[in-house]
């Protein structure tokens, strides 16, 4: 390891802000997008603003008075996007490393955090910066890499985001992708500000690259074919972003960034737009944010992203630090499973900046103490009990350490939940995915019976196979990134319970309820094969083909349905007189007949003369517990005239006993 350190605090403020943040810089649309793709692609961008919005924005802009002397913190930014459409390739293109060639086929697979001090950032930007005469007061930024959300589900803190702001990567050409709208879905959720970035505009057709170029220049040097088809890619997301309740445009063409959705052009691959990108997510954060990042003193607060094994340093745990300083002779509280541990912190790790932060292949240089916002590796002893997505809190006294485990462990009661009720089982890889399914799955109304971290075992399965025999819809498993152990995975098919994985929340939401809809709608055509139905009949007149044994006599169905074996009463006296036989249409069998057939019916039992007469009407007869369950469960499900039989049925049988009164209650 290099020689100990202690990081740098941020750079002291240098000017006064001059807008107020909001939480959002953007509102809920009242129309489609502001603004249709250019008309004269030629034309300078810059030229061509938006209409003005037709509302005030959300918030009043105000001036905001920030003490010059206090420090700024980094914001926090993290990367979301559909697999593939560039999120490490755009850190890379900026970080200069080579982090994109270790990653199988060019896809993240591992979660990482880079900072991008101010220096950097100027860098990028400089001609930009310099052109609209820009000074940006930030220290820096600290991206993290989120592949399948797992980082930003686990960027968390007692239910809300560590997070500042988003960048949503998008393929220009493929537009809003599955993964896309869960980003879209989390980002409303935890109301956190976002732009777009418009990746790999170097596919669209005719584009000629300008390697390193800012979009203003390179746009300029195509053609005008060319910069009407990506226009016609800028305004395909712009729909998407408008359907989802965000009005948005090309970033040079916006005069109001709250009101609006900023998308800015890409390519990671030639460089082209990145100046852009900084500029903009630099931007927001100075106008939006600067109140938010005002540095708090104090002892350290941190989010663990994730706990892993590292050669000849044991568990270790990395860390967001959002709140405070944390000293390496600090002790710690962090969240286990199911309560708060603490530990003695051996060492602080941080990489170089602009190195990847879980770079196995980089060496870590050992600092002192580390300030927010920032990523650090911490170990010490005792680590193996953390999970990714709970709380780290610096804690040194006797009352710190209890202060800081009665709350780390009260918000592990409200995610994790264990009852004897109904309801499904769900299991996570980390605290903030299980927190966000409950979350999702509880605003659906869906009972939960179980929700731990962890992979499926033999337990979770025994657990839904309690739950099958009353409630079978609720005798499922969802997994968020976890498998199923072995024994487990042979109990779940043994018994037939279904087991739901994926990496994103809203696949495993729309599997679970397409299939409960199903499975619902199966067993009611189960039980509904089953039910007797209501029905009322009247003997025709000048229609008895045989008198008895049986009686054969033609019929009219007056209300609901009839089946061969059914019993039949009279209307007039409700006594019994026979069963259906077989029902006849234009002499073949039939297996029912509904309200206005006209058919031929054997009744075993009576004789036509006495026990019935033509002209009469006959009820099917129904036990009492039969019409309460078709009350209780079917109702909805009978006709009009189905359900018009069954309460003259039950009008029926009350009338002939006044102690029925209350008969098929």
């Amino acid at each position: 390891m290099s020689e100990e350190k202690t990081k740098k605090p941020t750079k002291e403020p240098t000017k006064k802000p001059t807008k107020k943040p909001t939480k959002k810089p953007t509102k809920k649309p009242t129309k489609e997008p502001t603004k249709k793709p250019t008309k004269e692609p030629t034309k300078e961008p810059t030229k061509k603003p938006t209409k003005k919005p037709t509302k005030e924005p959300t918030k009043k802009e105000e001036t905001v008075e920030v003490d010059e002397n206090k420090r700024l913190k980094a914001p926090i930014c993290v990367i979301l996007g559909h697999i593939d459409h560039g999120k490490t390739s755009i850190l890379d293109a900026v970080r200069g490393t080579a982090v994109q060639a270790r990653e199988a086929g060019g896809i993240t697979q591992q979660i990482g955090a880079s900072y991008f001090p101010i220096e950097t950032i100027n860098e990028i930007c400089g001609e930009l910066l310099a052109k609209g005469s820009i000074k940006l007061r930030i220290p820096g930024i600290l991206i993290v890499d989120t592949p399948g959300h797992a980082a930003f589900l686990n960027l968390r803190t007692r239910g809300a985001s560590v997070a500042d702001i988003a960048i949503v990567v998008v393929d220009v050409q493929a537009g809003f992708q599955p993964q896309t709208f869960e980003s879209m879905r989390l980002l409303k959720q935890r109301k956190i500000p976002f732009l777009v970035a418009a990746n790999k505009t170097d596919k669209v057709a005719g584009w000629k690259t300008h390697k390193g170029e800012n979009f203003s220049k390179t746009f300029k040097k195509q053609t005008v074919d060319t910069q009407k088809a990506l226009d016609r890619h800028l305004y395909e997301l712009m729909g998407e972003l408008s359907k989802l309740g965000y009005p948005s445009d090309r970033y040079d063409n916006i005069r109001n960034y709250t009101e609006n959705v900023a998308i800015i052009p890409t390519s990671a691959k030639t460089f082209e737009g990145i100046q852009d990108l900084f500029l903009v997510l630099s931007g927001l954060a100075e106008q939006f944010l600067l109140q938010k990042l005002v540095y708090s003193e104090g002892p350290g607060v941190g989010t663990i992203l994730e706990v892993t094994e590292e050669m000849g340093m044991g568990t270790t745990i990395n860390v967001i630090v959002h709140k405070g300083t944390i000293s390496k002779t600090d002790s710690i509280v962090f969240g286990g499973r199911d309560k708060a541990h603490q530990a003695k912190i051996r060492a602080l790790l941080e990489p170089k900046e602009l190195d990847e932060i879980r770079d196995p292949r980089e060496k870590f240089n050992s600092i002192n103490m580390v300030h927010a916002a920032a990523g650090v590796k911490i170990t010490g002893s005792g680590l193996s009990e953390a999970v990714a997505g709970a709380q780290v809190m610096v804690a040194n006294t006797a009352k710190e350490i209890q202060d800081a485990k009665n709350l780390i462990e009260e918000e592990l009661k409200v995610i994790r939940i264990d009852t004897d009720k109904e309801g499904i089982i769900i299991k996570a890889d980390t605290l903030g995915a299980l927190e966000a399914l409950v979350k999702e799955f509880q605003d659906r109304k869906i009972p939960i019976k179980l929700a731990d971290i962890g992979d499926i075992n033999k337990n979770n399965v025994a657990e839904a196979i309690a739950v099958k025999e009353n409630a079978p819809a609720l005798a499922a498993i969802v997994g968020f990134n976890v498998s199923a152990l072995p024994d487990a995975q042979e109990e779940l098919e043994v018994n037939d319970i279904e087991f739901f994985q994926s990496d994103i929340i809203y696949t495993l939401l729309d599997n679970y309820s397409h299939w409960k809809i199903e499975l619902e709608s199966k067993l009611k055509a189960e039980s509904l094969k089953d039910l007797t139905y209501p029905a009322k009949i009247k003997i025709l007149p000048g229609m008895t083909f045989r008198a008895n044994r049986p009686a054969i006599v033609g019929v009219e169905v007056l209300s609901g349905r009839i089946v061969p074996r059914v019993p039949l009463i009279r209307g007039t006296d409700g006594k019994k007189c026979g069963t259906i036989q077989q029902i006849q249409e234009s002499g073949q069998s039939i297996r029912e007949a509904k309200k206005g057939a006209q058919v031929a019916v054997s009744i075993r039992g009576p004789t036509v003369g006495r026990q019935i007469t033509e002209d009469m009407e006959l009820f099917v007869d129904l036990p009492e517990g039969v019409v309460r369950r078709i009350k209780e469960k079917f109702y909805e499900d009978l006709t009009v005239d189905e359900r018009e039989s069954l309460e003259d049925l039950i009008n029926l049988k009350r009338s002939i006993n006044e102690d029925n009164k209350f008969w098929g209650y």
